[in-house]
């Protein structure tokens, strides 16, 4: 099973709080309020979050976070590739020299060709999409797609 971290599950929370509700700044306490999620761990994904450009942070008294964009320009996979680094099924899909199999292999291919239609749908989903009323769906037509083997 593919399974992203608490961290990466936790940013979503806090994310889709922010997108919820359109008050321009929040504090890490707020955010912790809000959510339930511990304010040190608020902090430590707030940080990553800004540092990957996410979120905007405002110094000073009146200071706190924003959104660095709308929620529907902020694709899921960047989210996840903020808390959990570059995105790959395989660890060949990110460095080929990290697998000793890599001249003998004969599923790195079609492992990539995989990891590239989950790159694509997880580009195509934004946070928008995570805190909309409507459901997400896998059928041809809506924004997400079942995968496709040929």
């Amino acid at each position: 099973m593919i399974r992203l971290s608490k961290l990466t599950d936790y940013a979503s929370v806090l994310l889709a709080a922010m997108a919820r509700e359109s008050k321009a700044l929040w504090s890490a306490g707020e955010l912790s309020e809000s959510t339930g999620i511990p304010k040190p761990t608020c902090v430590k994904l707030l940080k990553l979050l800004v540092r990957h450009g996410v979120l905007n942070s405002t110094q000073g008294a009146r200071g706190g976070y924003s959104l660095s964009r709308s929620a529907e320009d902020i694709p899921v996979k960047t989210i996840i590739e903020a808390i959990e680094g570059p995105m790959a099924i395989t660890e060949c899909g990110t460095d080929e020299a990290l697998c000793r199999l890599t001249d003998h292999c004969t599923v790195m291919a079609r492992w990539r060709e995989l990891g590239d239609q989950v790159d694509s749908i997880l580009t195509r989903t934004t946070l928008a999409d995570l805190v909309g009323p409507h459901a997400l769906h896998a059928t041809k037509g809506n924004r997400i797609e079942t995968l496709e083997v040929h």
